[in-house]
């Protein structure tokens, strides 16, 4: 390839390159114009964030979003506005938790289930079947709650772990724990 294309085919399109032949056989290149040397920008890559996609295993997965012990449970809200840190010994302790699902149209199977513990060591476990019925398709939150009997619990420092399993697909939450104190009567 001579001169001309190359730098033609490079995009540089200098005008006037030619070359001629000297007597003795040899190529000799002259140019008519004066070529001066353009900068050019060239982009820098910059790296973006890519959102982590969860995988498709993990989507439907039933989500805790919250657990608190709360003074008395009744309705949806009361996680949030009844939330206490603390509970005399021989009176209810009541552990709320908020979670959300992806559910089909229809009727889902749910098991939801607390532990509550003191130093690694179980003091009760709990868990019961909860049939949720939706009209269609999509995400849902609910808000739910259990009460536990603390006559025979030792006081100090305990807590509560929820997990909820969606029993048709076998697929289960994370826990989620909450710390509280139960003192003496």
């Amino acid at each position: 390839m001579d001169r001309r294309a190359f730098l033609v085919a490079a995009g540089a399109g200098l005008a006037g390159c030619g070359s001629t032949t000297s007597p003795d056989g040899e190529s000799e290149r002259t140019a008519t114009g004066t070529a001066t040397p353009t900068s050019t920008a060239t982009p820098t890559p910059v790296e973006t964030a890519t959102p982590t996609r969860t995988p498709p295993e993990r989507r439907y997965l039933p989500q805790l979003l919250d657990v608190a012990l709360v003074s008395t449970w009744s309705e949806p809200g009361d996680l949030a506005a009844k939330r206490i840190d603390q509970v005399r010994r021989g009176q209810p302790a009541v552990v709320a938790f908020r979670y959300r699902l992806r559910v089909p149209e229809g009727t889902i199977n749910l098991k939801e289930g607390v532990d509550v513990t003191t130093d690694d060591e179980l003091v009760v476990r709990r868990f019961r079947d909860v049939d949720r019925t939706v009209d269609s398709a999509g995400l849902y939150t609910w808000e739910d709650a259990m009460t536990f009997e603390t006559a025979e619990w030792p006081t100090g420092s305990l807590t509560a772990s929820v997990a909820v399993g969606e029993l048709q697909l076998h697929r289960t939450s994370d826990s989620v724990a909450t710390t509280f104190e139960l003192v003496p009567a």
